[in-house]
């Protein structure tokens, strides 16, 4: 998947992040992709994260497909907070907001399963891109699983995998990609109520808008 965005960053001239950057989107890439493919039911996922101490935000979705993009966005320093939002098919949206603990976007993603969903979770993300999501059954812990380092969960639930007789009920393919198109620009451009297009426009001849979920610039120019 990141491959994936490395390529789309390419194709669309979308400038490379920084390399604490990088790393950041990675992991929040990696972790928003293990939390959407945990559900039995697919839904689509927006994370807004404002990272402590840091004028690093980031942003991702995840679709039910499996496709996933993702961005780099400016924040306060003081800010500390994450917005998430999750939208199952024919079902309204939902919002939920919590204070960030620590600046690691897989906390921030384990946290608010902890504190919003209220859901028992252990998530990790290694960084030869491997990673884990463990959720036990209702009533019960971790098990042997409780308090490992994050190498280690993931070490112990892929020789579980491989050891017990586990049943494979899925297999999800995440991939890079956004719903951007040019039309869609130009519908959110239109329907800005009068005013605010008069402003927006001004004199000008043409504007170069950017999609605020992959960063993907494009140009309109008056008809």
């Amino acid at each position: 998947m990141w491959q994936g965005y490395q390529d789309y960053c390419t194709k669309h001239r979308i400038a490379h992040s920084d390399p604490a950057g990088s790393t950041a989107l990675q992991r929040l890439l990696a972790a928003a992709g293990l939390a959407a493919i945990s559900l039995p039911e697919r839904e689509s996922w927006g994370w807004t994260l404002a990272l402590p101490g840091s004028s690093l935000g980031l942003f991702c979705a995840t679709e039910p497909e499996g496709m996933a993009c993702a961005c780099l966005r400016q924040s306060a320093p003081e800010a500390d907070t994450a917005v998430v939002q999750r939208q199952k098919e024919g079902s309204p949206l939902t919002q939920s907001h919590y204070t960030l603990r620590c600046s690691d976007p897989v906390r921030a993603v384990e946290q608010y399963f902890e504190e919003s969903a209220q859901m028992l979770v252990r998530l990790a993300v290694l960084d030869d891109g491997r990673g884990a999501f463990v959720q036990p059954m209702p009533g019960h812990g971790f098990g042997p699983l409780d308090g490992l380092a994050d190498a280690e969960l993931v070490e112990q639930c892929s020789a579980i995998g491989e050891r017990e007789n586990v049943k494979l009920l899925d297999e999800v393919v995440l991939f890079y990609g956004c719903r951007c198109t040019e039309e869609m620009i130009v519908n959110m451009i239109t329907a800005l109520p009068s005013q605010q297009r008069a402003e927006l426009w001004q004199d000008a001849f043409s504007l170069t808008i950017n999609c605020p979920r992959c960063g993907r610039a494009y140009t309109v120019t008056r008809a």
